[in-house]
């Protein structure tokens, strides 16, 4: 809309105007003077040029993505503490801190006391940082304050992991979803929006009537399109009771993983390794299962052949199998594919 409104043609239009005695060098007076008033008339008009779309739902972004998206409704899924195991040589405390080593430290708090293990003790631990770089460390944990008799303090174990804040894609994709599914007095509509409002629900599928009139079933997935936990499933069960129509019996459940294994020959030029090739593809396969889930009837045997045509520095394959067959994946109606092991060989 404003391409054309460029520093430099800003700075050649304010020279038109003046004297053409003037001395308009750099270093001049006169350029030092315009320069700077040029700089932010350029990007002025750049950000209004781009002002458009930021108020278009399919290329809005962050806070106006946020604000655009409450008017169907909707609110950004907040990021969410991961609840990890904690194990212990000693009873804590109430309100026992502990933070991870390194320089990036993490704290997390102790809470109720899960079980005994022996002589160990085991507690739910919350990590104060929310986002999934709570889920990440494993080891010893180092006590804020001193603890009498505490001999071994370790983090093992993801209870509930922790989830970033919704992406921009992952709540565009909600607001379409809310807009194309019309949603109305309970109807399925409704169930698979109230179960993606919940943070760290990545997919949804709705059954009607499936267990008989005035029944509903809810099959849930993670974020990570993977099977959900039971703090998940509780969640978004606990929403939708609050939601639902009055008389409905709703039944939140898991996804069931179908894990794909997918291997092949291939035939490489001089661009890529083997490792390379592989990691690629396995990316590929993952990114595609995930962006499928609950969608696919089945795993298709050549669209595996297709994305790994798409692998830089692959030529040729042959002999692709998906768990062992040369065959198509069939999936239940309650399945997610999760990707598996990926293994390449040169033919």
């Amino acid at each position: 809309m404003y391409e054309e409104m460029t520093y430099e043609n800003i700075m050649d239009a304010m020279f038109k105007r003046l004297p053409r005695n003037l001395d308009k060098r750099e270093g001049s007076i006169i350029y030092d003077a315009t320069a700077a008033v040029a700089y932010h008339l350029a990007m002025a008009y750049f950000k209004l040029g781009n002002f458009p779309e930021l108020v278009m739902p399919d290329t809005s972004a962050g806070e106006y993505l946020s604000r655009m998206v409450k008017e169907f409704g909707l609110e950004r899924k907040p990021a969410t503490r991961a609840i990890r195991e904690g194990r212990f040589d000693k009873e804590l405390p109430e309100g026992s801190r502990f933070s991870t080593s390194g320089d990036a430290a993490l704290f997390f708090a102790a809470g109720k006391l899960l079980r005994m293990d022996g002589e160990t003790y085991i507690y739910e631990m919350e990590c104060e940082t929310p986002g999934k770089t709570g889920n990440e460390y494993i080891g010893a944990l180092l006590p804020v304050e001193y603890i009498s008799g505490l001999g071994a303090a370790e983090l093992v174990g993801i209870l509930s992991p922790g989830v970033d804040e919704e992406s921009d894609e992952a709540l565009r994709e909600r607001l379409f979803a809310k807009v194309q599914r019309p949603s109305t007095s309970g109807n399925a509509n409704d169930y698979y929006n109230w179960a993606m409002s919940c943070a760290g629900i990545g997919a949804a599928k709705i059954f009607p009537l499936a267990d008989g009139p005035g029944t509903v079933k809810v099959v849930v997935a993670s974020e990570n399109k993977t099977a959900a936990d039971e703090t998940l499933i509780a969640k978004a069960a606990a929403y939708i009771e609050q939601m639902r129509p009055i008389g409905a019996v709703v039944t939140v459940v898991s996804a069931r993983e179908l894990t794909v294994n997918v291997s092949a020959k291939v035939k490489l030029t001089g661009e890529t390794t083997l490792g390379t090739a592989q990691n690629a593809f396995y990316e590929m396969v993952d990114a595609y299962l995930q962006s499928n889930a609950f969608d696919a009837e089945y795993i298709s045997l050549a669209r595996m052949g297709s994305l790994l045509m798409e692998v830089a520095g692959v030529e040729d394959f042959a002999e692709m199998k998906l768990n062992g067959d040369s065959a198509n994946i069939l999936l239940a109606q309650e399945e997610i594919a999760v990707c598996g092991a990926v293994r390449l060989e040169v033919m």
